[in-house]
């Protein structure tokens, strides 16, 4: 299962962890409401997957007790290799606060279970990372971010967990735990000379943090390496399509010369003809490329270990603009209302082959970044104001009007599945967007067939869209 977190204002994130080898894909589709004039005159597809969209998949390390073997205190490492288990490391730590917090948000209270859980994460992560010191300048350069992104990080969630509704209601003991923990980390800053890092205002600290965050998560981070596909198809075409005209006219030429034909007229039409073939000719190309490649992936990504280049796992990615009518049916009949038929429907798919080498000595986390921001661009601003009573016994003593914003609603359908798996599974989101962001993010329940509901289908077929 995704989970679903925001990130910002525009930016929304599904994440979920890879822990076997073997074929993932994933259908994505954004279903824009009938209020919105997207269109690929708006944004074409292709700029829609540069900006909108960021997949991207780091490296997570192994689970504690799979590694237990290999946390020996006098065992160095070099780099790069430091910093890849370091890093995996802390990601991994921050995956499973991510997921605690997105317990306490849904629920809107302080719960005991997970915040303890959240300090005993973190504090055996703080024992882990601060066991030993590295030796080298590099590594003790990569040490010393990460030393302070952990205790900013750390300091964060627990301070968020003190603002919670029912906090002061937890156990007397959890609560001194906590501020022994907030304590116990202002010293360690102070005696590591951290404070600096940690002085100035909000704005500049939270960037700051930040650029750390880049900074270590560049050695986990799977590079990929970006191939478009269909170039060799459209030059075919343009080279048909080349010949074909230059052919036609040069028979009509020669004939026109044998027939004693040849004017100013002639020669004004064929120059009229070509101008337009020149007009004509790069959409043209497109249409016949698009016809012929329909159905094949649009790019292709080839994901490397950092550092060392190993050839961890292969991408395809298909990226269209479609209607209803061409959904799958399956999609189509559970979409239910949030698609009308003159609404455009985005629909990204993409197919992962995951190597056993790859998981090896890491799990991997997935992670996929919808970019609202340009569809926000899209929602004009209103001046509209509702006016009503401030006091319902006196209705007329004090009047008050309040702003309204103009939102659209997008609903977010993703299609999943497991290696070695049959059948598919669905999660189901409704976007909220106004003019400055996303307002809302719900959600929602889907009624996608059960796995004893689901027929295969041949692996010939699952690669196109019915």
């Amino acid at each position: 299962m995704f989970s679903l977190k925001r990130k910002g204002d525009y930016r929304v994130q599904l994440t979920r962890t890879l822990k076997k080898p073997g074929r993932y894909r994933i259908e994505l589709y954004l279903f824009t409401p009938h209020e919105s004039n997207f269109s690929a005159w708006t944004m074409t597809e292709q700029q829609f997957y540069f900006s909108a969209l960021l997949h991207r998949f780091g490296l997570l390390g192994l689970p504690a007790q799979e590694r237990a073997s290999k946390e020996d205190s006098t065992f160095a490492l070099l780099s790069p290799h430091y910093e890849i288990t370091y890093g995996s490391w802390l990601f991994r730590y921050t995956a499973s606060m991510d997921r605690l917090r997105q317990q306490l948000q849904s629920s809107g209270a302080a719960a005991s279970e997970p915040i303890a859980r959240a300090l005993r994460l973190t504090e055996t992560y703080a024992s882990r990372l601060r066991r030993t010191v590295p030796e080298q300048t590099g590594q003790q350069r990569y040490f010393r971010q990460m030393d302070i992104y952990f205790s900013w990080y750390a300091e964060q969630f627990l301070l968020e967990c003190m603002t919670l509704a029912g906090y002061e209601e937890l156990d007397a003991d959890l609560r001194e735990s906590i501020e022994e923990f907030l304590l116990e980390e202002y010293r360690i800053r102070k005696e590591r000379e951290y404070l600096a890092d940690f002085h100035g205002k909000p704005t500049r600290v939270w960037n700051r943090m930040s650029l750390y965050h880049r900074l270590l998560e560049y050695p986990v981070l799977l590079r990929s390496k970006r191939t478009e596909l269909g170039e060799g198809t459209r030059k075919l075409v343009k080279a048909a399509t080349t010949t074909l005209i230059m052919g036609l006219f040069t028979y009509i030429l020669f004939n026109a010369r044998t027939g004693s034909q040849l004017s100013i007229t002639l020669l004004l039409g064929i120059a009229m003809i070509y101008g337009i073939r020149d007009l004509l000719r790069d959409d043209l190309i497109t249409m016949v490329t698009r016809w012929l490649r329909k159905g094949r992936p649009r790019w292709k990504n080839r994901l490397l270990m950092p550092y060392t280049n190993q050839l961890m796992a292969q991408q395809a990615v298909w990226l269209d603009y479609c209607k209803v009518n061409d959904l799958p049916r399956d999609v189509l009949e559970n979409a239910g209302k949030w698609a009308t038929e003159e609404r455009h429907i985005v629909c990204y798919r993409t197919q992962l082959n995951m190597t056993r080498d790859a998981l090896e000595q890491n799990e991997i986390q997935e992670r996929l970044n919808l970019d609202c921001e340009p569809l926000c661009e899209l929602i004009e601003p209103t001046r509209n104001r509702l006016f009503a009573s401030a006091d319902a016994e006196e209705p007329f003593a004090s009047i008050e009007a309040h702003p309204i914003e103009k939102q659209h609603d997008y609903n977010l359908l993703l299609i999943f599945n497991e290696p070695g798996a049959r059948h598919t599974s669905a999660q189901r989101w409704r976007l909220r967007l106004g003019a400055s962001g996303i307002v809302e993010c719900e959600s929602k329940k889907i009624n996608w067939p059960e796995p004893e509901q689901q027929t295969p289908r041949p692996w010939y077929r699952q690669l196109r869209r019915r």
